[in-house]
């Protein structure tokens, strides 16, 4: 070892020096760390998940923006599609329409908003839906049965008590009093439309002044009490809207009453002299469900369905008559009120919660409270053939040669091809499609970034194996077809995303697709 020498006092001392690895050259684990970073790097396992994983982040993340931007192109195409063969479609002229049977001014408010204000909680459990309204638990446990369902639903109240309790409540949310009912909202739609309209309802002040001058009414306007008029509360909620642990599948509406003149027909009684002279060429009847729950004595509904069956039996016969289904929980009235109705009917129009009910009604002499409100289309055509079969065995005034199906996926019209009142279903399926969405959504124009398709691009036009699958057009996405004597005629509907409102969607479609379908 070298050393340092110095000199202390005349004393010479060595000190020894301290390694320097530098003198001696780099040592054996710097030359293997030198050659590891010359190496080509291994890729570790974590850096082969990691590569992998930003590579399917990529794909999925471009599959969604093609998915996405397929699905916008396809909506944009039929809706596109739609309108065009709606451009194509004129309006008869000269037709005058008496719509019924009577009306009622509506609230429409927040379901769970109103609950909430009520102080009601949400059960555990949903109980066994009761027969009559008595209670607020009754009330919520119908409510919830709906709810969950996302189905529709018209009640009558029971208990007074109960009802002004709800009322005062929900008029306490400061919603706005407009004018409702089946029958006023389909006249109001074809008014719009251009035809010329006689309806069926009380000439009262509190209705004249809330009507279009353009509808005609019976007689003269007679000033009743302000508080004497029928008012009809709308629940509405969303589809995914929460109450407690309990969701909405779909959205809709709910509705509590206490009618006191529509169940006697008072408006039927006060258009009776008038229609003679009005001479119509359709008659539409709906808001017949206002009878389903009334605390009738046996006496009273007989009279009131005489009532209903010598109107019918006073019309000419080549005057037109169109039955618009509802909400019914009866099936001994509904029978009841089938039996004098269907055999005068031209026309049968329902949703796809009515369809089962009517259908079942018919052939087991029982109702479906709630049906599966995502029918199939395929089974949608074969209940519907199922009814008109049995239809078509009972006496009958005249032969049943239309029936509408108005979904929230699709519209679907039943023509007999041989008639002298009807055009081809393509009209009805076309404009029925449009004003749906235009309705619910609020926006004529219709936004394609607010809506959305939910049927499948074909359809299987039956249940049985084999049966023929129709594939939907986009750019011409109606279809029509020969089913026997029948034309049936499908067109989708473009569901809102962005729902503006439920409530008389329903009568809007059913006034167009009424209209624009006569000869």
């Amino acid at each position: 070892s070298s050393g340092i020498n110095a000199e202390y006092g005349g004393m010479v001392v060595t000190r020894r020096k301290l390694h320097d690895p530098q003198e001696d050259g780099p040592s054996q684990a710097t030359l293997a760390a030198e050659d590891r970073s010359k190496a080509k790097p291994i890729p570790t396992t974590r850096k082969i998940s990691a590569y992998f994983f930003l590579a399917l982040s990529a794909f999925i993340i471009l599959f969604l923006v093609y998915t996405t931007y397929q699905r916008h192109w396809r909506v944009n195409t039929i809706k596109t599609g739609l309108v065009n063969i709606e451009k194509d479609i004129a309006l008869p002229k000269d037709k005058r329409i008496l719509v019924g049977v009577g009306g009622c001014l509506d609230i429409f408010v927040r379901a769970v908003d109103l609950m909430d204000v009520l102080g009601v909680e949400p059960p555990e459990s949903i109980g066994e839906p009761p027969q009559y309204l008595n209670s607020l638990e009754e009330v919520v446990t119908e409510f919830l049965t709906f709810f969950v369902e996302g189905a529709a639903a018209e009640r009558f109240v029971q208990s007074e008590e109960l009802w002004l309790k709800i009322r005062e409540t929900a008029l306490s949310l400061k919603p706005e009093l407009k004018l409702g009912g089946n029958g006023p909202v389909i006249a109001k739609r074809m008014v719009e439309e251009g035809a010329e309209v006689l309806l069926a309802i009380q000439n009262e002040k509190i209705y004249r002044d809330r009507i279009i001058d353009e509808i005609k009414l019976p007689g003269e306007t007679v000033d009743t009490e302000s508080e004497d008029y029928d008012l009809h509360i709308i629940l509405e909620f969303d589809k995914g809207e929460q109450w407690g642990q309990y969701t909405a599948t779909r959205g809709n509406r709910y509705i509590v009453h206490r009618d006191k003149h529509n169940p006697l027909l008072k408006g039927l009684a006060a258009v009776k002299t008038a229609v003679k002279d009005f001479n119509p060429h359709l008659v539409v009847l709906g808001g017949l469900q206002m009878l389903d729950t009334y605390p009738f004595t046996e006496q009273e509904l007989i009279d009131r369905l005489q009532e209903i069956d010598e109107f019918l039996a006073d019309l000419p016969k080549e005057t037109l008559v169109h039955f618009e289904m509802a909400s019914f929980v009866n099936p001994v009235f509904l029978k009841k009120l089938t039996d004098v109705i269907l055999p005068y009917s031209d026309s049968i129009g329902m949703n796809e919660q009515e369809l089962p009910n009517l259908s079942s009604l018919l052939r087991t002499g029982n109702t479906v409270y709630i049906s599966d409100s995502k029918i199939k289309v395929s089974k949608t055509m074969d209940e519907t053939r199922e009814l008109l079969a049995v239809v078509n065995t009972l006496p009958r005034h005249k032969p049943l040669t239309r029936v509408h199906i108005h979904t929230l996926a699709y519209q679907a019209v039943f023509t007999l091809r041989d008639n002298n009142g009807w055009m081809s279903g393509i009209t009805t399926a076309v404009k029925s499609s449009l004003t749906a969405t235009r309705y619910v959504c609020g926006d004529e124009s219709i936004d394609s970034s607010k809506i959305k398709m939910i049927l499948d691009d074909s359809f299987s036009s039956s249940a049985i194996p084999g049966s023929q699958r129709i594939p939907i057009i986009d750019s011409t996405p109606v279809s029509c077809w020969p089913d026997g004597p029948y034309e049936i005629c499908l067109a989708p509907v473009l569901v809102c995303t962005q729902i503006k409102q439920t409530g008389g969607g329903g009568d809007n479609l059913t006034g167009v697709g009424l209209l624009y379908h006569l000869k």
